[in-house]
């Protein structure tokens, strides 16, 4: 399957860490529609990534959201960012409307989580 690229806006979500406790996603919710793109922005206390739960992610759009994701590191989970100002940009090409939840992989016992809606 080959990557959609994105059609539509895009929406900036920063990827935060503060004094060893308080890691999160800011906004933590973001609402898109199909064909817009989503750019997680690295701010501070990395390293950060940007990971979907393979059993979370809507059968019919698991294999397309992959496809548009580069330079994973493992299925639906995208490389490290480790300075300040690194962004990483995923496509929501193709994506059938539905709930997308991801985490941090580094920070998830720290309940770095949010979600994405795809309308």
């Amino acid at each position: 399957m080959s990557k959609i690229p994105a059609t539509g806006q895009t929406v900036e979500i920063k990827l935060l860490g503060d004094d060893g406790q308080n890691y999160r996603f800011e906004p933590t919710a973001v609402t898109i529609k199909p064909g817009d793109a989503v750019k997680f922005v690295m701010v501070s206390g990395g390293p950060h990534n940007i990971s979907f739960d393979p059993a979370t992610v809507p059968p019919e759009s698991k294999a397309q959201l992959d496809a548009n994701m580069d330079q994973k590191i493992s299925e639906l989970s995208s490389p490290l960012l480790m300075n300040p100002g690194e962004t990483y940009t995923i496509s929501f090409g193709g994506i059938k409307p539905g709930v997308y939840e991801f985490h941090c992989t580094p920070h998830l016992a720290m309940g770095m989580k949010g979600t994405i809606t795809v309308q």
